[in-house]
């Protein structure tokens, strides 16, 4: 087995992966709690989060083993940040360990070539969208 085991996610970095789409919403929930406490900001939450989608983007494409290796470390970054960081309240913690296991999936996914769980839901739904624009257009069959 190659690690990691597309040199390029689907092909295509910046098509719809939940990966990116999970940690745009970790930085956001993130940037929501950012001034609540002076000097106690969610540091390691976001900075695995952009840590994370920066393997993805920039380094991937080029290095696919430390682009994947930096992907995986981020994207547990958000979870195990999210798991120990108690000031923001349990919905915070919850929301964030979720949007972090949502990206572990995609990268798991792309690095090992595993089936996993989110990853064919994901297919599935963008499945049932193509076949809804289809039956809705039938000028675009």
């Amino acid at each position: 087995m190659t690690f990691p085991a597309q040199s390029i996610p689907d092909g295509a970095l910046y098509a719809p992966h939940h990966f990116l789409y999970a940690l745009y919403l970790v930085l956001f929930t993130s940037a929501r709690k950012w001034d609540i406490y002076p000097r106690k900001e969610p540091v390691v939450v976001t900075g695995s989060a952009f840590a994370g989608l920066f393997g993805w983007i920039h380094v991937w494409r080029y290095h696919p083993v430390a682009g994947a290796l930096v992907c995986l470390a981020g994207a547990l970054g958000v979870v195990v940040g999210g798991a120990v960081t108690t000031r923001y309240g349990d919905r915070w913690r919850l929301l964030v360990a979720w949007y972090g296991l949502v990206a572990l999936d995609d990268a798991i996914s792309h690095a090992f070539g595993v089936w996993t769980p989110i990853d064919w839901a994901w297919d599935a739904a963008l499945a049932v969208g193509r076949r809804l624009v289809v039956h809705l257009s039938p000028s675009l069959a």
